[in-house]
């Protein structure tokens, strides 16, 4: 029986993934922490049942993801063509600084209250830490490297049981992001001499006041576990840069395994779907009327896009602590303009009560 059920939700995760290819990335620091959010808040309804019954819970999550390399939309399009070297005419598709490679790492620590045993109020501390390497068209910065570290944006969240039946249950995440991460990094660039304002990928926060929310359903069958995720943050206004980031959406279809009380093998799949920043930092760009970019990061319309992601890992439960490990693979990115694309994340979940 277990062997069936399996093949069945194996089949239904394929089936969804051979969907979704109609969806509609380079991530700012503060876009990578809210993935790291979707995560513990899926984290938390998942496990609401499987609780000690005590009244606070500790959850620290450590997210790694690395982009290289470029998509137009969801082609793909090498560095050279990307790149502007002085040898063939420039265009709003080339530029004489190019980011190569992006790394960026999220360590996230949040703490829960249970007022009940399926309702809880927890606030998330992230840390962010980003690294681009670039080549350039300008001397003295044929090769460079620029990096921004610190807090992030930090959220408080509801979470509460709306609806349990049978095996069934529904919940509901409402929240508010503050924007306590910083939005005035600065670093050597190509542009000036000395330091100036970074672009919007190494900003630690949005700058803006923002609204996350979350809804997870989940289906108990003893043997399995199975359920879906829909998760969505709302800007609102403008920061003090006169841009705010796009609005986020997710949805996820997942199933886990109870082989034993330790091991729980999960394989999600992760539909993503993010706007373009809206406004412009005006310190970022070069007085130039017909460019006036001088790399695709600072352009506000090459961001966002939609992206389709397969999960696999598992939930390890050692003594009364608890652990997730996962690895997400892109299998679909449709990005708006020039982009890095994402090549691999790698996340590990950490919860303990007390």
């Amino acid at each position: 029986m277990k062997s069936i059920m399996f093949s069945k939700l194996l089949f239904v995760n394929l089936f969804f993934i051979s969907a979704c290819p109609f969806l509609a990335i380079a991530n700012t620091p503060s876009e990578m922490a809210d993935l790291s959010l979707q995560e513990l808040f899926a984290l938390s309804t998942d496990d609401m049942d499987m609780r000690t019954y005590e009244p606070w819970s500790f959850n620290f999550l450590y997210k790694r993801s690395k982009l290289d390399g470029y998509l137009n939309g969801n082609d793909k399009v090498t560095n050279d063509e990307v790149y502007f070297d002085g040898g063939e005419p420039r265009t709003d598709d080339n530029y004489p600084i190019l980011p190569t490679t992006i790394t960026q790492a999220s360590y996230i620590a949040s703490i829960s209250y249970f007022l009940a045993k399926e309702q809880s109020i927890s606030i998330s501390l992230p840390y962010i830490v980003q690294s681009t390497d670039h080549i350039s068209l300008v001397p003295g910065y044929d090769e460079f490297n620029i990096s921004s570290d610190g807090m992030g944006d930090i959220t408080v969240n509801f979470t509460t049981l709306l609806k349990s039946w049978d095996n069934e249950k529904l919940s509901l995440s409402v929240g508010v992001s503050l924007p306590t991460g910083s939005i005035d990094e600065k670093g050597d660039t190509p542009r000036a001499l000395g330091n100036q304002q970074l672009p919007y990928t190494m900003q630690l926060g949005s700058g803006t006041w923002d609204l996350p929310i979350g809804l997870s359903y989940i289906n108990d069958q003893d043997s399995y576990l199975w359920g879906g995720n829909l998760f969505a943050k709302i800007r609102s206004g403008k920061n003090d840069r006169n841009y705010r980031l796009g609005n986020r959406f997710a949805a996820s279809i997942w199933s886990k395994w109870n082989l034993n009380n330790t091991f729980h093998p999960v394989m999600k799949v992760v539909l993503q779907d993010w706007g373009q920043i809206i406004g412009q930092d005006d310190e970022i760009i070069v007085p130039n009327p017909q460019f006036p970019y001088p790399a695709g990061i600072t352009k506000p319309s090459n961001y966002g896009g939609q992206k389709v992601s397969v999960v696999v890992g598992a939930d390890i439960m050692i003594y009364s602590q608890a652990f997730a490990v996962e690895i997400a693979k892109p299998i679909y990115q449709n990005l708006n303009g020039i982009q890095t694309k994402e090549t691999l994340n790698f996340s590990v979940n950490w919860q303990s009560d007390f």
